[in-house]
């Protein structure tokens, strides 16, 4: 399998858990297939428009780390849940973390990807939820059946509906929980 430093793609690249001393690289290596989607997927993007990736082929040494983080803040969100009860929380936000994968639309074979859209001036697009927010805004159709909206709440719905718009056009599909993530599975 060949994989590709998404940064010489000229993709906007914040590599989030190498920051947070996870891993020893701030590459963020994708495979081949699903980067060439991606690419296809910014020519759907207004001139000037990027992406910003956070993340996408990720080792089994950060995936235990995220959970681990994952577990730490969801305690704290939800003091009184059962240790049974937290596990699922946290796998919703975090894939079980197997030795073994063979599914090619997962972080583990770098055919997921975290990310975010920006505008020519770098800035990226009100999604109404930071990346890995863990609470109920996360969900790529938060905003769809709420009846009042702000005009910020407006604006993330506008927004997250353009990046999945444009993401299903070159054959990425969404993980519901989380508006950033998206996987390419060919």
């Amino acid at each position: 399998m060949k994989f590709i430093d998404v940064k010489k793609c000229k993709f906007t690249v914040e590599p989030k858990y190498y920051f947070f001393g996870w891993t020893k690289s701030a590459k963020i290596l994708g495979r081949e297939s699903a980067v060439k989607a991606l690419i296809k997927a910014r020519k759907f993007l207004p001139k000037g428009y990027n992406f910003k990736i956070w993340d996408c082929k990720r080792p089994l040494k950060v995936q235990l780390a995220m959970l681990k983080s994952f577990k730490r803040r969801l305690s704290l969100l939800y003091p009184k849940l059962s240790q049974k009860d937290l596990k699922k929380i946290v796998l919703k936000f975090g894939a079980k973390p197997l030795r073994r994968v063979l599914r090619l639309d997962t972080h583990r074979l770098g055919g997921s990807f975290d990310l975010t859209i920006i505008d020519k001036n770098k800035n990226e697009l009100y999604m109404g939820a930071d990346f890995d927010d863990l609470t109920q805004k996360a969900k790529t159709d938060y905003f769809e059946n709420r009846k009042q909206l702000t005009l910020l709440e407006r604006e993330a719905k506008k927004n997250r509906r353009f990046l999945k718009r444009i993401m299903i056009k070159a054959g990425f599909k969404n993980y519901a929980a989380e508006w950033w993530h998206w996987s390419f599975d060919k």
